[in-house]
């Protein structure tokens, strides 16, 4: 499968999935041993939209539409269970879900999850570093 990259970055589209209560749905990775939002790699030819809504049901279970595109965070990330590092440019979204809704992770993908609220997640010091850059390009930034 081909991996669609810019200037030598790994493209990722990741969202900040928000309940009715303003809190973030946070997963902790254990291939990288950090904090981040759901998300993924795009596949050959599809829509970055679409990435979106796929990597989400299949880190979470969670079915979601309609990613509103927010921004931008790069990082040089350390891969931990292959002993190398990588160069990432994730592009972040927004989308909405109710309550209710059940999380089911992926255990390859993700060890834990929390909701958090925006300002929370800000403060994390063991969150993706690509989400710190995100938060210090986006400075003041509120959904």
């Amino acid at each position: 499968m081909q991996r669609a990259t810019l200037k030598g970055h790994q493209v990722i589209c990741s969202a900040f999935i928000q309940r009715p209560d303003n809190k973030i749905l946070i997963i902790y990775c254990p291939g990288f041993k950090t904090w981040r939002v759901p998300g993924g790699r795009t596949e050959h030819g599809e829509k970055i939209e679409d990435t979106v809504v796929r990597e989400i049901h299949e880190e979470t279970g969670l079915k979601v539409e309609k990613p509103i595109f927010l921004g931008f965070g790069q990082d040089e990330q350390p891969l931990i269970r292959e002993n190398k590092e990588t160069s990432r440019l994730i592009l972040y979204f927004l989308v909405k879900t109710d309550h209710d809704e059940v999380i089911r992770l992926d255990p390859h993908e993700a060890e834990r999850h929390l909701w958090v609220t925006l300002s929370q997640l800000k403060e994390l010091e063991d969150k993706e570093g690509a989400l710190t850059d995100f938060f210090e390009r986006n400075k003041g930034l509120v959904f």
